[in-house]
């Protein structure tokens, strides 16, 4: 059995970098071909998927006092903000589930 290490970056995809509404990252031109320009760490990853989630959520929460306090000039914005807030979090939920299953299958493996 071949052992591939893993890299410590994490490469975004820009379909997801446009949903979010946060830039690709700037490649300095120098990446051979096939190579991932650095693009941060996985905690970075993991910190922003966060707190995009929290954001989603606060903003998800704030939507739904206005609409009970009758403030509501678009209801179809509220309701891209609610659909944004539940996909983040089942977002951050699949990546917390796929890291613990990745932890946990590591911590079968035999040395």
């Amino acid at each position: 059995m071949q052992i591939i290490p893993m890299s410590p970056n994490i490469h975004t995809i820009p379909a997801v970098d446009k949903a979010f509404n946060t830039p690709a990252p700037v490649t300095s031109g120098t990446e051979k071909p096939g190579e991932f320009p650095e693009t941060g760490t996985f905690l970075d990853a993991l910190t922003g998927l966060w707190n995009q989630a929290a954001d989603a959520q606060a903003q998800k929460s704030e939507d739904m006092v206005n609409l009970m306090l009758g403030d509501t000039e678009s209801l179809e914005r509220m309701q891209m903000n609610i659909a944004k807030a539940e996909i983040a979090t089942e977002l951050l939920v699949n990546v917390k589930n796929a890291v613990v299953d990745a932890y946990n299958e590591i911590m079968r493996m035999s040395i």
